[in-house]
């Protein structure tokens, strides 16, 4: 073979050579994406975990969270014309199903009540009269055996802020199963044998969940102009199938709880994403889990961004 054949070999060789390199790696713009895509979910992740810790009410120092489970919830609504009721009650059935709330059959005694009215704070204090107890509960958050009424400050506090919604919830501690944990029952000048605390957990679960026995819903019809029923029923089911802190700082997350913080044409249709996978990872999560709140997170991210397979 020649000199100039032998070099033309090699040439092409190595022209060969350098192809399949260059097959085998991925291109540039791939590997950019794949930057881009990594630092989104970072991102994301970060943001969904803020929202969670901020709508989140904790039960059991920073992680319990309350939710439905025994009873299952039964919603009733109140004040507004009928064909209206039924689509709010119609549509948290849809929203209760997709999450997997636990929903009572028909003819259930009413524990979500969702009241709508022109005088709020005339429509709590009449209920406080009426029925205190009823209406607000005990504090059963103490760790007392004997419960106490809710101390009149608290109650006061939330019938004087005014808020377009305002929500009181009955959460209480029950047993693994969802039963109450019985309390010692008073009476002044006797004597009373309490039956023992729960006990048990471990680092990673709790003795005992935190479950909603009732909750009350007041609507401001008055705080109502331009916005939609299918906003206030999806409000509604955040508001009402979850424990959320009142007066959350919500910042730019997507979700319908920003209904009442801007004009309502420019808060979401309906649930979003963010609202739809917080209320399902809500009901999935173990509510013994000391870990609820990251677990929580983790499901929501992989539902709205869920990894791409190789």
């Amino acid at each position: 073979m020649s000199r100039t054949s032998e070099i033309l070999v090699a040439a092409a060789a190595l022209a060969v050579l350098s192809g399949t390199i260059a097959a085998a790696q991925p291109a540039a713009s791939e590997a950019v994406q794949e930057v881009t895509v990594t630092a989104h979910r970072i991102e994301l992740e970060k943001r969904i975990s803020q929202f969670v810790d901020r709508i989140a009410a904790a039960e059991n120092g920073a992680e319990g969270l309350a939710r439905w489970k025994v009873p299952p919830v039964c919603p009733l609504v109140s004040g507004l014309p009928r064909a209206d009721g039924e689509f709010i009650l119609g549509r948290l059935s849809q929203i209760a199903q997709a999450a997997g709330v636990p929903l009572a059959g028909e003819d259930c005694r009413p524990n979500l009540y969702i009241l709508v009215t022109d005088q709020p704070e005339g429509l709590l204090r009449a209920m406080e009269q009426r029925n205190r107890r009823f209406t607000f509960g005990y504090d059963a958050s103490g760790g007392s055996f004997i419960p106490a009424e809710v101390k009149e400050g608290v109650v006061e506090e939330f019938i004087n802020t005014a808020r377009p919604v305002r929500v009181w919830y009955h959460a209480y501690e029950k047993d693994s199963g969802g039963n109450p944990i019985p309390y010692c029952p008073y009476r002044p000048g006797e004597y009373v044998q309490c039956l023992p605390a729960v006990a048990g957990g471990t680092r990673a679960v709790y003795s005992t969940i935190w479950a909603i026995s009732r909750a009350f819903v007041i609507v401001d019809r008055k705080r109502l102009h331009q916005v939609k029923l299918g906003q206030l029923a999806d409000y509604v089911a955040m508001s009402g199938f979850a424990k959320l802190k009142p007066d959350a700082q919500l910042g730019n997350a997507p979700t319908i709880l920003t209904l009442f913080t801007a004009a309502p044409e420019t808060a979401p249709a309906g649930m979003t994403d963010w609202d739809q996978t917080f209320l399902k990872a809500l009901y999935a999560t173990d509510p013994q889990s000391k870990h609820q709140r990251s677990r929580i997170a983790q499901q929501m991210v992989h539902e709205i961004a869920p990894l791409r397979k190789p």
